[in-house]
């Protein structure tokens, strides 16, 4: 008989799932109830009004029946899920993955060896004396072999999440599109400005995050460190290096109005922070020295926009 068929989960493993459980059923319920009443005002402007048959049903009919269908399916979707939970063991080490809990609705995987090498490279050889983030040094730390990512079953593509991020955002604070590989923010920013759709999805959502923030010399670590960049990392020029972070925006692209050094100056200054790949383990380093054990992460939620309702943020 296998280990899963006669794992019986201890106390502190059944709490662990009831509160997970809760979480998932309350992020659920607010989705279905959004989606829902929606997709109910929906109907009912088309089925008891002139304006709402002719403007809605009549013009946009296959919009329409694809919204709801999709609601639908995310809904079922978000049900499965609460059904389908089950406990977790519960490692007595770092090294197990079920001590990771991830944002609302992302998932857990290994992380690639190449963006462990890449970001072990860079906080070892960065411009300072000092490791980046000193308690990790080597590429097997605990700390560095998950990290969690957006579902896209729930958020859709990153070109949709990001759009989406956007039309909510301050003009003045937007996020930018990310990339492993340069030639790839470049062609993206070139479709920006031509104003044209990019067949290049990006792998990032980026956001430069804000400096009045209490941990924000925290925040910054973790940036530097998951981001693999520093005031001398040369990776993030190289087209044939695709492991470092590339900026699709103007400021953060070599150009002849744009040298190097305004680049890694830009980079420095402003710690732009990845918001749709979190490395839960490495902020809980950086939690560790913090009041309540979570301000770093919960400062990463916030700058993000990530639902992370296990936190417990203030």
């Amino acid at each position: 008989m296998s280990e899963a068929e006669v794992f019986k989960p201890n106390e502190k493993e059944l709490r662990l799932f009831e509160q997970e459980k809760m979480d998932l059923y309350k992020g659920t319920f607010v989705v279905c109830l959004v989606y829902g009443l929606s997709a109910f005002l929906l109907l009912v402007v088309i089925l008891f009004t002139e304006w709402g048959k002719e403007y809605i049903y009549d013009k946009f009919a296959p919009a329409v029946i694809t919204y709801i269908l999709g609601s639908l399916i995310i809904i079922i979707y978000l049900l499965n899920a609460i059904f389908t939970i089950r406990p977790r063991r519960i490692g007595t080490d770092m090294d197990s993955d079920a001590n990771i809990i991830c944002p609302d609705y992302w998932k857990l995987e290994k992380v690639p060896d190449a963006i462990k090498t890449e970001i072990m490279d860079n906080n070892i050889n960065n411009s300072s004396s000092k490791k980046i983030i000193p308690q990790i040094g080597r590429e097997t730390n605990a700390n560095l072999q998950y990290r969690c990512v957006y579902d896209n079953n729930v958020y859709g593509n990153t070109g949709d999440l990001l759009r989406m991020k956007n039309s909510l955002a301050d003009t003045a604070d937007p996020y930018y599109a990310g990339f492993n590989n340069i030639n790839n923010a470049k062609t993206y920013r070139n479709a920006e400005i031509a104003k044209t759709n990019s067949t290049i999805m990006p792998e990032y959502i980026i956001k430069e995050p804000k400096k009045q923030s209490e941990q924000y010399q925290e925040l910054k670590k973790y940036a530097k460190f998951v981001g693999a960049y520093s005031s001398n990392n040369e990776n993030i020029f190289t087209a044939n290096n695709s492991n470092a972070l590339r900026i699709s925006n103007d400021d953060y692209i070599e150009s002849g109005t744009n040298d190097r050094r305004s680049i890694w100056k830009k980079y420095e200054n402003e710690a732009p922070l990845i918001c749709n790949v979190v490395y839960p383990q490495v902020l809980g380093v950086l939690d560790s020295d913090t009041r309540g054990k979570n301000e770093v992460s919960c400062e990463y939620a916030k700058e993000c926009g990530v639902s992370w309702s296990a936190l417990k943020c203030k």
